[in-house]
């Protein structure tokens, strides 16, 4: 019998031990869970604080991920980059861009390809023209630019054209009010374009077709008033590449980021560093396509020497450049 009771005992002394044994891992149990709900807060609290600091929008999501405040665009200079565009080796456009993430405004300043880069009008050649520099290579032509307008910009990238197709097709085209009929062939470039003046969706191809027309095959262009020739075809390139902006940030930009990312890597070159310029990126993701600024070099068409050049103004230059373009 006192056997009997002996083992009731350690059963029961067992018991009570396995008991407290589970009290303590249940206790323990919710003291992790306790803290970790506590560490939970304070981010969750961190995060609202910062979300309240960039602003409640995809941008301001990313600015807070990357760890940004208040304070982070105060530090960010105004940034300048050559942009060009290329087809078979030549080129239709020359642009400095210019984005300033504390105002988050963008200007678009063209370059006419024969703007003069010599040193005297009279003796002034065809290889004067600042187009001849962009066969030297992107280093040289942003060299030549800052010389003209006074900047010191660092960056560059040059587009292929079969880029522009590739991009406008992947956004599903373009809705774009086309400001004349255009209609030119050239052979040796195997350059025909073909449009009707009005709003309509332009694929690849016409896009292309848009922003390389300069002038009819009868020697017609865009009226005075819009700026014929060489000027006329930098207004309708920045206008145009204004809609594509916005259309592409309207049609799934996120679900589409991959495929635009590999039509970039394919059809451009350029001297980006992704770690110099990505504290730029929550910034322009909520960029108002309003606040784009855009013009073209102060100068005028002019016959030089039996050659038509565009001849800068520097005056102008100076001015506009420190009055306007330099503060966006």
């Amino acid at each position: 019998m006192s056997e009997i009771k002996r083992n009731n005992g350690r059963r029961h002394s067992k018991k009570q031990n396995l008991s407290k044994s589970r009290k303590t891992k249940r206790k323990g149990g919710r003291g992790v869970l306790k803290f970790i709900l506590i560490i939970i807060v304070i981010l969750l609290t961190f995060f609202i604080i910062r979300m309240n600091e960039n602003g409640w929008t995809y941008g301001g999501f990313l600015a807070t991920i990357m760890g940004h405040n208040s304070k982070t665009v105060d530090k960010l200079d105004t940034i300048y980059i050559v942009v060009t565009g290329e087809s078979q080796n030549l080129t239709d456009t020359i642009m400095v861009c210019a984005y300033n993430p504390k105002s988050n405004n963008i200007s678009m300043l063209s370059i006419p390809r024969d703007t003069f880069i010599g040193k005297n009008e009279n003796k002034a050649t065809a290889s004067d023209k600042i187009n001849t520099v962009y066969g030297k290579g992107p280093e040289k032509l942003v060299e030549k630019i800052n010389e003209i307008t006074g900047l010191n910009v660092k960056y560059y990238v040059n587009i292929d054209t079969k880029g522009l197709r590739e991009l406008v097709d992947a956004i599903g085209g373009v809705e774009y009010d086309v400001p004349i009929d255009m209609d030119y062939d050239d052979e040796t470039q195997d350059l025909h374009i073909h449009l009707k003046a009005g709003y309509q969706l332009l694929d690849g191809n016409k896009a292309e077709q848009l922003v390389r027309f300069r002038h009819n095959n009868d020697g017609t262009s865009y009226p005075t008033s819009y700026g014929d020739n060489d000027i006329g075809r930098m207004k309708t390139q920045r206008e145009f590449i204004k809609v594509v902006m916005k259309q592409v940030t309207k049609k799934g930009l996120l679900r589409n980021c991959g495929k635009y990312i590999d039509i970039a890597k394919k059809n451009t070159k350029t001297n980006f560093d992704i770690d110099s310029v990505k504290d730029y990126i929550p910034y322009l993701v909520d960029f108002d396509f309003e606040n784009i600024k855009s013009t073209t070099l102060p100068g005028e068409p002019k016959k030089c020497n039996g050659v038509w050049l565009f001849v800068p103004n520097k005056k102008e230059i100076n001015t506009f450049m420190k009055e306007e373009f330099m503060n966006i």
